[in-house]
This record gives structure tokens, sequence and C-alpha cells, in this order.
């Protein structure tokens, strides 16, 4: 008999605190009586990594590391830290990671903008988006914690991200760092929201 397990669908992706509320609920769940000891989430503000503080206080054994965007990415979309939200997070044991997006950045993007071409990783991030834009960042935020020495390679891990702000996407995956990307494999996915 096969195993069943429910995806959460997340119906409006604009209701972002609510989102991501479940979304913290879920991955609690997964932390109870499961094997996986590293969680793994995209905060550019820091708020979703504030939301994960008191699930980090609840379970000192599993590594929650948050990621943002490089400062010249935040700069670009006027992305703004909130030092609240950070002091929350370093109470709490959450690593942070500041980085270039692993998929959609670095070199590859300014090839892109500056001759209008198509590198081999935006095919990859665009086959993602075809589940959601937090698909993709969740790959994304798992090689880049790897990358950055914050996330071991080849453990599972769950990782969040989300559409523009908040979280509502999250898969169980073995992690890996960009250079071994493919060595990554996405278990479960958790939550996702629901295309129309």
């Amino acid at each position: 008999m096969p195993k069943v397990e429910q995806i959460t669908y997340f119906e409006n992706t604009e209701r972002a605190e609510q989102n991501t509320r479940a979304v913290v609920e879920l991955v609690g769940e997964q932390l109870s009586g499961r094997r996986v000891r590293h969680v793994v989430f995209a905060t550019n503000t820091g708020y979703v990594g504030a939301q994960f503080a008191r699930l980090a206080k609840a379970h000192p054994k599993v590594g929650f590391v948050g990621v943002k965007m490089a400062p010249a990415v935040d700069r670009m979309y006027d992305v703004k830290w909130n030092p609240r939200y950070g002091r929350a997070m370093e109470q709490a044991g959450i690593k942070l990671v500041c980085g270039t997006h692993a998929l959609t950045g670095a070199a590859d993007h300014a090839l892109r903008a500056k001759f209008d071409g198509f590198p081999p990783t935006a095919v990859i991030a665009e086959t993602l988006y075809l589940f959601s834009q937090g698909m993709k960042v969740c790959i994304e935020v798992i090689a880049m914690a790897c990358d950055a020495g914050a996330l071991p390679e080849g453990v599972q891990v769950v990782s969040c991200a989300g559409t523009g702000h908040g979280a509502d996407t999250a898969i169980v995956a073995t992690s890996a760092g960009s250079a071994n990307l493919f060595d990554m494999t996405v278990h479960r996915v958790l939550a996702m929201p629901l295309k129309k």
C-alpha cells in the first residue's frame, strides 16, 4: 500500500502572515519524531526568521538557517532588513547567511542583463517557477546555505520560501551546494501555492 501524505495548498499568496504561520506549524510537525535536524528558509527582511524563532527555541538540537539576498539585490528591490526581527533570530540561535542567489544571481544575472542571454541556471530557475516562486527559492536557499558552510551537504532539511513576502512553500530535501546541485533530492512537498 502506498504511503499517502497531505500537501497544504495556499489559495491566496497575498495572505503572507497567515500563510507563514501555517508553514511554521507544518515545519514544527516535521520536527516532531522525524529525522530532520535542519531547517533553512528565505528571510529578506527578517520577518520569516522572526516567525521561526519560537520553533528554534523549542528545538535546540535542530539547526535553523535564515538566508537573505546580497546587499546589492536588496538595493535593487528596495528591501530593508528589520533589526528587531534580526535580534529575535539571534536570540533564538538562528544562523543568518547573506549571499548571491544560487540560480538567478551572480555573473549569470549580469550576462542576462547585458547581453539578453539565457544562462543555463535560468533554465533550472524557470523550470522550478512552474511549481511556484517559492519552490525555486526553496532549492536556492539550500544551495546558498551549503555554499556558506551554514548547512552540511547530504542531510535531510526542511526548506521554506514564499511568493514575495512571507512563506507559502515548504519541502523536505537532501541538501547540496550549488556546485553539486544535482545531488539535491526533493523528498516531499509539504506546502505550496495553488495555481489557478
